[in-house]
């Protein structure tokens, strides 16, 4: 029952207009997809951090995010849909992990660096964050999440008026299915498209490295890591990220078709 009312939320999400990726994103195949799990199961159990000073820590960051800043603005002035203009902060944080915040602010963990092999995987750390922004995707979240919370609690809220039919507490029934119904409503409206904002976090990500002449070889080594470090083999419907091997094929194909165009960014979504 669960599982349906899931799946009859995700698909009133679609109609009602929650919004993904801006840019038509490559196919990944099961072929991509087997390569990238075979070379994750071949990479080694978790990663190894090392340990780095304050003062590393900063000029690693200052450096990696210098070396991209043009290219990054340039890619964002062209999608003309997001902020332009980011405040970069380093978190204590030892988690392997970044995020992008409101009015430009892209924050990047301690573990990021500590973790990281060399400064283009920073970079493309950073390129990410700047993706994010770049393409107005915690705009377009909180909009999912408010369409999917209004169509939870109607669809809910109709579910509990007619099984209360009659009933002396017909009321109260209807008022807490649809709050339950705004609820999981929000939070499907909130992972239903941000799965395919991840993959093109990481396209705009490869085409701010490639303007940037970032070594995009290099800076892939993240991905395995990271995808070494979850542990995750597969993507599941609640999962708000690709697992590592999805990402990885993802970044993959996305980097073969940049190439090929020398840079240019793909053709918007319909």
């Amino acid at each position: 029952m669960r599982r349906r009312s899931f799946m009859a939320l995700s698909g009133a999400c679609l109609v009602c207009g929650c919004s993904g990726a801006v840019h038509q994103l490559p196919e990944i195949s099961r072929g991509n997809l087997s390569l990238a799990q075979t070379e994750v199961r071949g990479a080694g159990g978790p990663p190894q951090r090392r340990a780095v000073t304050d003062g590393e820590l900063l000029q690693i960051l200052d450096a990696a995010a210098g070396r991209i800043r043009g290219a990054g603005g340039q890619v964002c002035g062209e999608l003309n849909v997001g902020v332009c203009e980011w405040q970069f902060r380093a978190s204590r944080d030892r988690s392997l992990n970044d995020g992008a915040g409101a009015n430009g602010l892209i924050v990047v963990n301690r573990g990021i660096v500590e973790y990281a092999a060399n400064e283009e995987e920073v970079c493309l750390v950073i390129a990410h964050e700047m993706g994010h922004q770049a393409a107005n995707h915690g705009a377009a979240g909180r909009r999912n999440k408010a369409v999917g919370a209004l169509v939870g609690a109607i669809l809910l809220g109709a579910v509990g008026a007619a099984a209360s039919y009659g009933s002396r507490s017909s009321a109260s029934v209807i008022r807490s299915a649809a709050q339950t119904g705004a609820n999981v409503g929000g939070a499907v409206g909130r992972i239903s498209f941000s799965k395919e904002q991840e993959r093109e976090a990481d396209y705009l990500a490869a085409v701010i490295l490639y303007r940037a002449g970032v070594d995009l070889d290099k800076a892939r080594g993240f991905l395995v890591t990271m995808a070494r470090a979850s542990g995750r083999r597969e993507t599941g419907m609640l999962d708000t990220h690709p697992a590592g091997p999805e990402r990885i094929a993802g970044w993959d194909r996305a980097v073969a078709e940049i190439r090929a165009s020398s840079g240019r960014l793909p053709r918007r979504a319909s």
